[in-house]
């Protein structure tokens, strides 16, 4: 399959390209920093802004699904998510494009974390009030706009990510983190995101590994 990797330089975007390689996928990997991958078989490297709608447009076209990894910026950025996926849907409307994967994050909806122990919940409330605000505001912004899009679209809202190997669990919860769900290898979360090109699910999946 043709797949476009948005935020393929960062650490869940690279397990995303890795995989997508080694499954046989044709990848096209947009980045900001050309230095970010060396060119490979299967591998196309578009260097670009995910807030330059042209930029973006270009490495849609001709794809068959669209992944996204990207991240905010900062922790004070608002903008970057829910304005490179107006870039991101309007390029796919144009080229007739269905598919949508993206990466969210856990806690982002209220009642996430309603499965997990006391102090989690407790830590989660907080950190939602405090560190995570914006970027928060910035993926519920984010996912609103895909809900409205009519995209075939599903959202993988993971909690903390952690750069270990992958271990090939993980649990799926359409509602909550599963209990006991406060960290995933990115490796899993990667894995579970290209399983979903074989679907045409529509919603949010909170995906955790397995205690």
């Amino acid at each position: 399959m043709r797949i476009v990797v948005f935020g393929a330089s960062g650490g869940t975007g690279r397990e995303l390209v890795r995989q997508a390689l080694a499954q046989g996928h044709d990848v096209t990997a947009f980045v900001r920093n050309p230095q970010s991958f060396a060119a490979a078989d299967l591998l196309r490297v578009v260097t670009g802004d995910a807030l330059d709608s042209r930029a973006v447009a270009s490495a849609i076209a001709g794809q068959q699904a669209v992944l996204s990894a990207l991240g905010a910026r900062s922790l004070a950025d608002e903008t970057l998510l829910p304005n490179s996926m107006q870039h991101i849907l309007a390029a796919m409307k144009q080229q007739g494009i269905g598919r949508l994967i993206v990466l969210g994050a856990s806690g982002v909806w209220p009642g996430a974390s309603r499965r997990l122990s006391p102090p989690m919940r407790l830590l989660a409330k907080l950190l939602d009030a405090t560190v995570l605000k914006k970027p928060f505001a910035a993926q519920r912004a984010m996912q609103q706009i895909i809900q409205a899009s009519g995209t075939e679209w599903t959202v993988v809202q993971p909690p903390r990510l952690l750069n270990t190997p992958g271990r090939g669990q993980y649990r799926v919860d359409a509602e909550a983190l599963p209990a006991g769900g406060t960290t995933i290898a990115r490796a899993d979360v990667a894995t579970f995101m290209l399983a979903q090109l074989a679907t045409t699910a529509m919603g949010f999946v909170d995906a955790v590994m397995a205690g």
